[in-house]
């Protein structure tokens, strides 16, 4: 299998890692910025649907507001496609892309290795089994200061921080977004608010700080608050329900079921979240093997960013 990873920033720098962590040689590399892949020694130059018809897998990883340039290129060249959160930074062009897919037989995934943190598996099959009664509410946050992001680089110089790259704390926390849509069976969204702006001094063009809420088809009344913010970072998920409140805090690594008798159903002790990055790449890979649709193909993720995007 010949991979390509297009964009070597920090998150296709760490595909690219972990593919050779599992026993992956043949592995490409390309990005704009050729001092950042000068010493590979598979790399490549140029970016166009010839070049890119040698190659089975491609990983986008570049920029939000670049996703579907390049997803587009390397599926008119019959790759299969697996592309960094968020699927883009609008909806132009996210119908072609799905059409184009869906003619050549792809196997397509957007990032969201969040669903594969053991402890966030725990609470979906916690959740599928019924043992909570009737779901009431469920919630998630977020937050952590923007600078401390990536302590190597100048933050007002990187997407996060520009509109037209599909910055803002929205999209850069729809880890969230697909959490809560994914834990509620992506049911219907029958109404959604949010309440978003700039509020801090960070010197940015994007939202800092954001309150979302969603009633469902199936009943159900959530939220996700994010921001760039928050000193130390925060990142918790609760279920309200008719059996107690279920409750996971990633820092902790620890889920609770809190009632009368308030009891520790999963606790997960390591150093990093790398191993869900692992299995992320490795779920996809499978699939491509496989030829089986993930569970998070460019028709779900569409929905999610639509979701996001209509504010």
């Amino acid at each position: 299998m010949r991979i390509l990873i297009i964009g070597f920033g920090s998150i296709g720098q760490r595909h690219y890692q972990n593919l050779k962590k599992i026993g992956f040689r043949n592995v490409w590399v390309f990005d704009v910025d050729q001092n950042k892949v000068k010493s590979q020694k598979l790399k490549v130059k140029i970016i166009d649907e010839k070049s890119l018809k040698c190659f089975n897998v491609v990983f986008v990883c570049v920029p939000n507001y670049l996703h579907l340039k390049y997803a587009l290129l390397a599926a008119k060249a019959g790759c299969h496609l697996f592309i960094e959160k968020p699927l883009s930074h609008n909806l132009a062009g996210v119908s072609k892309l799905i059409k184009t897919c869906q003619k050549n037989k792809l196997i397509t995934m957007v990032g969201c290795n969040l669903r594969f943190n053991p402890a966030i598996q725990f609470i979906k099959k916690y959740l599928a089994s019924s043992k909570l009664g009737r779901v009431y509410a469920i919630h998630h946050e977020f937050g952590y200061y923007l600078p401390y992001w990536r302590p190597k680089q100048d933050y007002r110089k990187n997407y996060a921080a520009k509109r037209a790259w599909g910055g803002g704390i929205i999209l850069d926390d729809i880890h969230e977004f697909d959490l809560l849509f994914w834990l509620n069976n992506f049911s219907e969204v029958k109404k959604a608010k949010f309440i978003y702006d700039k509020i801090s001094n960070l010197q940015i063009e994007t939202e800092d700080i954001c309150i979302a809420s969603f009633q469902f088809k199936n009943g159900v009344i959530s939220s996700v608050r994010c921001d760039y913010l928050q000193q130390v970072p925060s990142r918790n998920l609760k279920v309200i329900s008719e059996k107690g409140n279920l409750e996971f805090d990633f820092n902790l690594g620890e889920v609770w079921l809190k009632n009368k008798k308030n009891q520790r159903l999963f606790s997960l002790k390591r150093k990093n979240d790398n191993p869900d990055y692992i299995s992320e790449i490795k779920y996809f890979l499978a699939c491509v093997k496989n030829k089986k649709q993930t569970f998070n193909n460019l028709n779900f993720a569409a929905k999610t960013l639509a979701i996001c995007l209509k504010r």
